[in-house]
């Protein structure tokens, strides 16, 4: 149920588990307990609990922002108050497929659960878009190498990913498009190959293009058009 009520699905649950939760008056301990919505009465600290709408957005995050939330330091987040939503609306958002602090470019950013799960199933095989410029000149013949794919270390395990394809664009320039999006990923496979990104900017989501927004803008958009573009 999307309230805005909590920052992370992890202070919801501890206000479950501390019995801070009611659903028709009866106090409910356990996190996966089942109920309807629609026809369930829900209270947090004896204040009822509405659900917000489905809300979508575009954005371009700049370099510099957490995609995730955060405290001590600048997030995305920060970017949407200027969207002035309501508190519970602007809290239920997430960003669907982060980008790192250091990237830049099109983030998909919303509190529809099912549409998020959709574009990061890996079994869809949403193709991913991204500009690269490297610190060293391009070769070839590596590149070559990581479109069959290439180990990488992923959270202290090696991993093989997944073909890629690769547009060399200038010397140092290249256009990557892959289809799955571990953390730091493309990064990696550069190191894995002795190249270092040096710049990286997602500029398309499947048929989601990031087109003329500006660093730190953001446009509400619909489930229509995102489906629409995904081709899902």
């Amino acid at each position: 149920m999307r309230s805005g009520k909590f920052d992370r699905v992890y202070d919801c649950i501890v206000a479950i588990k501390t019995g801070k939760i009611t659903i028709d008056g009866k106090v409910v301990s356990n996190p996966n307990f089942f109920f309807n919505p629609k026809k369930s009465l829900v209270k947090f600290d004896s204040e009822k609990i509405r659900k917000v709408p489905y809300l979508y957005f575009l954005m371009n995050k700049p370099a510099g922002y957490l995609s995730q939330k955060a405290e001590s330091e600048k997030t995305i987040y920060d970017l949407l108050g200027k969207l002035n939503l309501p508190k519970t609306h602007a809290k239920s958002l997430s960003a669907v497929g982060r980008l790192d602090k250091e990237s830049e470019g099109l983030l998909l950013i919303t509190n529809d659960g099912k549409l998020s799960n959709l574009v990061m199933n890996p079994k869809n095989k949403i193709i991913k878009r991204y500009y690269a410029v490297l610190e060293d000149i391009i070769n070839i013949n590596k590149t070559k190498l990581l479109e069959r794919g290439i180990q990488i270390e992923i959270e202290h395990e090696q991993y093989r990913t997944k073909p890629c394809r690769i547009k060399v664009v200038g010397e140092k320039e290249v256009y990557i498009s892959i289809s799955e999006g571990k953390k730091r990923q493309i990064r990696k496979m550069f190191d894995a190959i002795d190249n270092k990104v040096v710049y990286l900017r997602r500029v398309s989501i499947a048929g989601l293009q990031l087109g003329k927004l500006k660093a730190g803008e953001v446009r509400q958009t619909t489930k229509e058009e995102i489906l629409e573009k995904l081709e899902i």
